[in-house]
């Protein structure tokens, strides 16, 4: 009996710490959001009134509750998920390469400088090319398909975060550098040690900005080149004249775009602690 009770008490105790935590999250997320939360419930109230009324045509501006039921619809039919899951695939993937070989080429374009005198000015000159222009030259070499999207998704993100790493990855502290030089550090060290942990403020931003160019790039490459994906859905409720319908991918592009710079923070809060932990352990 005694034994029962003692394994009863702490889960009784865990129960409330639990429902503590849980009420401090909620607290924390109403004070820092409330005012976003409130502002966005009369927005959506005064639409819905507006578009009610018809003081505004369906045409132009259907009623939240209109979009509300058309998403609805689409979801419980299976109408959004295939194509939701190719935007996403294309986005994804073309992320990770872009991502992967801009860090790469910017690590060797600030280890070499005659590299990164010969290379750079194309990297500019690329980065001033609208890429928008450049979707329907890569439909005419590669054809419609996955690898014309997903080539379109690298081209569209790729630039931004290798500009961003190049920024970050120049030394700019001389005390440490001169540090580093007086301690004997070798290239490889100085590389490690001292360009990489300055540098990730400055590539955290150019991940942020490539993540939210590769959906873009994926809705682009979708509008000229596929026939699956979020992009050729919003066209093809567009030539059915369903404005709610369109509505729904925008607010479906949304949702995705918000979600995909939380996971970005998230990533860039885990690097950032552990950062953290190692310059402790150093200490």
């Amino acid at each position: 009996m005694t034994m029962v009770q003692t394994e009863e008490a702490p889960m009784r105790t865990a129960a409330p710490r639990a429902s503590r935590r849980a009420s401090k999250i909620l607290g924390t997320a109403a004070r820092k959001y409330g005012s976003a939360i409130v502002l966005g419930v009369v927005l959506v109230t005064v639409w819905e009134i507006a578009a009610r009324n018809r003081w505004v045509s369906p045409f132009v501006l259907p009623a939240p509750s209109a979009i509300w039921d058309t998403m609805v619809e689409n979801l419980a039919n299976g109408l959004y998920w295939h194509h939701l899951l190719a935007t996403m695939w294309a986005a994804s993937l073309g992320f990770v390469i872009a991502a992967a070989a801009a860090i790469i080429l910017a690590g060797l374009l600030v280890s070499i400088p005659p590299l990164r005198t010969a290379i750079f000015p194309y990297v500019v000159a690329f980065q001033t090319l609208p890429k928008v222009a450049v979707a329907p030259i890569v439909v005419l070499w590669l054809g419609f398909g996955q690898i014309a999207k997903l080539f379109i998704v690298v081209f569209v993100c790729f630039f931004p975060i290798l500009i961003n790493a190049l920024e970050g990855l120049e030394i700019r502290d001389r005390d440490k550098l001169e540090l580093f030089q007086s301690a004997g550090a070798n290239r490889w060290q100085l590389f490690i040690g001292l360009r990489v942990p300055g540098a990730l403020p400055s590539i955290f931003a150019g991940l942020h900005i490539g993540a939210v160019f590769a959906l873009l790039g994926a809705v682009v490459a979708e509008f000229v080149g596929t026939r699956e994906g979020l992009g050729y859905l919003l066209l093809l409720e567009k030539s059915q004249f369903n404005v709610p319908g369109v509505f729904v991918i925008l607010v479906l592009l949304m949702v995705i775009g918000l979600v995909l710079s939380w996971l970005m923070r998230f990533l860039e809060s885990k690097v950032s602690w552990s950062k953290g932990l190692d310059s402790k352990a150093m200490v």
